[in-house]
């Protein structure tokens, strides 16, 4: 259990250990979010302007 334990833990060095990449992480996400709700307010208008 003890070396289970060590080899999950990463070095510092470790880009998945950074604060950068936690803080692009959830700016990935939210700019996925953001284009959904975009493109759904674009298909909404489209739909409105066409009248179908």
């Amino acid at each position: 259990m003890k070396d289970y334990k060590e080899k999950n833990e990463l070095p510092s060095w470790h880009r998945k250990s950074q604060k950068a990449y936690r803080f692009n992480r959830i700016v990935i996400i939210l700019q996925m979010v953001a284009a959904l709700v975009l493109a759904g307010v674009i298909w909404f208008g489209v739909e409105r302007v066409t009248g179908n």
